[in-house]
């Protein structure tokens, strides 16, 4: 089966997610612990992703982080900047490598760092390896070639730990943010389905959907596009609900104490959302998942949820009072490198590969909140933080 991704499954669609538009306040220098933390283990997507694919030829030319690159010296990512709260070890890729088979970008081998623990992956999903740009994409794509973003599932991840740090002490914070890739899949199935067809199909395949599902979208036509649309709300249910099960088996289950669970933010008003055509059945599989999981949470006394959903929905329609000025571009320029403009984006726009040299020509970015379609500049990463550590704040947690 051969299958080309439409546009709502490209590069800058990974993430693991789309940007929390986060509220000020909490955090800070001046904010006095009230548990002690030894150490901080992360996992999920691609907005917690520390440097996973930081090698190679995406190191080469300054990027490696889902942002816009080389903005400042210190912290850049939340659970960075949380980590820095109460001074803990800063956190580390547990593994770094970049299976591109595209000639310009070179694979470069996988290595586990035993010492890391932020197991967060750009384009990991909830439990199928299929992520937007994963390498397990590559027998099924034309052309056949990606960057091969390992996309470890956020299951593998926590089962990962277990194997080589063994159960929790009581004394981590852990920290997940998962969910959005297995939407922007479902999303990319649905669009496929208006055509019908082998690649209908092949996108129905890939998000996960069962066989009858696949065949309903087989024919195409608006008959097709609805039952993908319910294939995909189901899905972002179910996903949710496996989330929520293995934190309550990998991670409370064995021995963590305070677990942070940020929810999915409002994939409808990212650049990505506003552009796509799709925004009611986008906040349908968000408020879905999110739904989902805080019920399957409900009664969990070692796990926080954070509202970073509600929270962001909040700071699109007001977001002077937050410091940010454009919550609806990207900052990051499309433009590759020439002749003219060698500092151009390797990636085409991809916030992975973005830097100070290639944003928008002519535009003051430093205010932006998106540095592509769906990941966050600098200043957004510091507002989800800021948003987070006041939630635990609030719980006692910090």
């Amino acid at each position: 089966m051969r299958w080309m991704p439409t546009k709502m499954a490209v590069l800058v669609a990974s993430v693991s997610a789309a940007l929390v538009l986060s509220a000020c306040g909490g955090g800070g220098s001046d904010t006095s612990t009230r548990v002690t933390y030894t150490s901080l283990v992360s996992f999920g997507d691609s907005l917690s992703d520390v440097g996973t694919y930081k090698v190679g030829a995406i190191a080469a030319v300054g990027g490696g982080r889902w942002t816009v690159n080389g903005t400042t010296t210190g912290p850049v990512n939340w659970t960075e900047l949380l980590a820095g709260e109460f001074s803990v070890a800063a956190p580390c890729p547990a593994q770094t490598g970049l299976l591109s088979n595209v000639p310009q970008i070179p694979l470069v081998a996988v290595v586990n760092n035993a010492n890391c623990t932020n197991y967060a992956q750009g384009s990991s999903r909830v439990s199928l390896p299929f992520g937007p740009n994963a390498v397990a994409l590559q027998p099924y794509i034309a052309p056949a070639t990606n960057i091969g973003l390992m996309a470890v599932p956020v299951k593998t991840q926590f089962t990962t730990h277990l194997a080589a740090h063994g159960n929790y002490t009581g004394n981590e914070l852990v920290t997940v943010l998962a969910g959005a890739n297995d939407i922007f899949m479902y999303a990319n199935a649905v669009s496929a389905a208006a055509a019908g067809g082998a690649g209908a199909v092949g996108a129905a395949a890939l998000a996960g959907w069962t066989p009858t599902e696949q065949n309903a979208v087989a024919a195409g036509g608006a008959a097709a596009v609805n039952a993908a649309a319910t294939a995909a709300v189901t899905h972002a249910a179910q996903d949710a609900a496996v989330l929520a099960t293995a934190i309550k088996d990998s991670v409370t289950g064995m021995g963590a104490k305070h677990v942070v669970v940020v929810n999915v933010p409002s994939i409808e008003f990212t650049p990505f959302g506003q552009g796509s055509g799709a925004g009611a059945l986008l906040r349908s599989m968000v408020t879905t998942f999110n739904g989902t999981l805080k019920n399957e949470l409900a009664g969990v006394s070692t796990v926080l949820i954070v509202d970073a959903y509600t929270q962001g929905i909040a700071q699109y329609n007001d977001p002077a009072p937050y410091g940010i000025k454009n919550v609806t571009d990207a900052a990051c320029s499309s433009d590759a490198p020439s002749a003219t403009n060698p500092a151009g984006n390797i990636l085409l726009g991809s916030s992975l590969a973005c830097t100070v040299n290639n944003t928008l020509a002519g535009k003051d970015v430093s205010a932006y909140f998106y540095a592509d379609s769906v990941h966050p500049t600098p200043a957004g990463y510091k507002l989800l933080y800021r948003y987070v550590a006041k939630q635990m704040a609030i719980a006692g947690w910090l």
